[in-house]
């Protein structure tokens, strides 16, 4: 999103987007509004991933765009499909964007996945950004934005100031990740969602196009041990201590 916000972060909040009532073979909904450009990194005219929204009504949510060619703009409200990444290859769970290649939504939560791990290194940021811009630009056949990412990266990297004395440039760093992601064709998404817009659901003038392509990660919980796992592991505990204690009864009265 461009100066006004070229669509991470930990998430706040777990979106709830199944309506009630949903029949079998609907993909779910949800409302979206763009409230913030997250820690407000620029390179250029463009602001980089994460951005914060209102999703599902749950605000200060972080999302990542995935999508160069499209604009969306600061308090612009509208619906999206929610497309669970893990389910990207099944067209009856919902058609991304960028249609249902799983490979490349595994890739882009691969990369998604390493802002996480740093969300607020302004490199980082900048380069996993124009890096998933990249993966996606033109697969949908929409070149809306006539300036591909790398050619714009390449273009303002040596002005922008999270570039500046970098071993290794934005732009070949930036390439790096990208071959490093196509290595992760078969990564697990599992915790991210795709927010596909709905075309003619945004409440800004026509001339402003659809909305941007988000995704967001929910923590996933760490799975719990059986009861009878720990059953067993209890009754186990429980035979070697009875061991022990019999054992040190055995040497008290032999001794």
């Amino acid at each position: 999103m461009k100066s006004l916000a070229k669509n991470f972060g930990l998430i706040t909040a777990i979106l709830v987007a199944t309506a009630a009532g949903l029949r079998a073979g609907e993909v779910p909904t949800t409302s979206m509004q763009l409230t913030g450009v997250g820690d407000g990194v620029t390179l250029g005219d463009v602001y980089v991933d994460p951005y914060t929204a209102t999703v599902g009504g749950v605000a200060n949510t972080s999302i990542i765009c995935d999508d160069w060619s499209n604009n969306t703009y600061y308090e612009e409200t509208w619906m999206a499909s929610v497309i669970n990444a893990t389910t990207v290859g099944n067209t009856g769970d919902g058609t991304p964007m960028f249609g249902n290649s799983q490979s490349l939504y595994n890739e882009l939560a691969w990369l998604g996945a390493q802002m996480l791990a740093n969300p607020t290194n302004p490199t980082e940021q900048t380069e996993i950004s124009f890096a998933m811009w990249d993966l996606t630009y033109g697969v949908d056949g929409s070149y809306e934005d006539g300036t591909p990412p790398l050619t714009y990266l390449s273009e303002y990297q040596n002005s922008a100031a999270q570039c500046e004395g970098q071993s290794v440039s934005c732009y070949q760093e930036t390439l790096n990740l990208i071959a490093e992601a196509g290595n992760e064709g078969n990564y697990n998404s599992a915790g991210w969602d795709i927010l596909n817009p709905i075309a003619g659901s945004q409440n800004n003038q026509p001339e402003y196009g659809t909305p941007q392509e988000f995704m967001f990660y929910t923590p996933q919980p760490v799975p719990e041990s059986s009861q009878a796992a720990t059953l067993a592991g209890d009754l186990l505990l429980f035979a070697v201590a009875v061991l022990i204690l019999r054992r040190r009864g055995f040497l008290m009265i032999n001794r």
